[in-house]
């Protein structure tokens, strides 16, 4: 590889890292808005869920058509948007439900087994490339998330779910980065999101049987910011390797315990914000280790 695609390679490298901070930014954010909801509401959490999926449809869909991007699809695009539909749905279904019964950053700790699913279905699906630096990062972060579920006690329910969010989210990652060259990244937001809606309707929609929508602002919020986070995520896949962005993902925990604390008053105990601390250091040290060496 000459220098000049390597520098390529690095800048896309940069881009893919940026767009994916931003964009795990996003994801507590929707699922905040989606807690407010739920207490405020009698709406489940497939209910809002399915709200989420409908409200990014809605708005992502008609910018996808008016600008062509359907226009550009390659084969096999609907076969990957309902395998990525199908577990992104699953993933949010089960976040939501999570932040409902836990506090935020409990729930994102748990979560943060995503990582480690995708980094191993990257190298052993996919065939990519993980570096050491990163399965070490990625062993520290089940360190630090062993410490948040706290396994020599009992288990909360929604850090079950958490849980489970966690490893449909891993496996999300890999089938969009296997995904990445089906479609423009606005189709593929508005496939996902289609199949989504159509997944969770039977479950969700006869909440809906009145006229009168409960806390519309907050399942507004919630479709928009986690439409922007997924947005954000698929641009990214498209850029760079799984195995490095995966780790990544652990940048959520930053708004998560801030919004946790400032809206929602829940600040975690010591064990678990020691747990979080390693769970987020180790998610960042490749690129930094990476940084300092170039």
């Amino acid at each position: 590889m000459g220098s000049g695609e390597m520098v390529a390679v690095k800048q896309q490298s940069l881009k893919a890292v940026g767009l994916m901070v931003v964009g795990m930014m996003f994801i507590p954010l929707g699922d905040s808005f989606a807690k407010l909801a739920a207490e405020a509401s009698s709406y489940n959490g497939v209910t809002i869920a399915w709200t989420r999926f409908v409200i990014g449809m809605l708005i992502v869909l008609p910018l996808a058509l008016l600008s062509g991007q359907f226009n550009e699809l390659k084969e096999g695009f609907w076969r990957a948007q309902i395998l990525r539909g199908t577990l992104l749905s699953s993933t949010i279904a089960c976040i939501i439900t999570a932040v409902t019964m836990v506090p935020l950053a409990d729930a994102f700790g748990a979560f943060f087994i995503g990582p480690v699913v995708a980094t191993l279905l990257a190298r052993f699906v996919l065939g990519e490339e993980v570096r050491g630096v990163e399965w070490a990062a990625l062993l520290a972060g089940f360190v630090g998330i062993l410490l948040i579920l706290k396994p020599q006690g009992v288990i909360a329910t929604g850090q079950l779910f958490a849980l489970g969010a966690g490893c449909f989210y891993g496996a999300y990652l890999t089938a969009t980065r296997w995904a990445a060259r089906v479609g423009p990244p606005l189709a593929q937001l508005a496939g996902q999101l289609c199949v989504g809606a159509i997944l969770l309707m039977p479950l969700a929609v006869h909440h809906f049987y009145s006229l009168q929508i409960e806390t519309p602002l907050m399942l507004l919020g919630s479709g928009v910011s986690s439409g922007i986070g997924n947005l954000l995520a698929i641009m990214a896949l498209g850029y760079a390797r799984a195995g490095l962005l995966s780790p990544l993902v652990y940048s959520q925990l930053v708004s998560a315990t801030l919004i946790g604390w400032l809206v929602f008053a829940d600040f975690p105990d010591v064990m678990t914000g020691v747990g979080l601390l390693i769970v987020f250091v180790a998610g960042l040290s490749p690129m930094l280790l990476k940084s300092t060496k170039a």
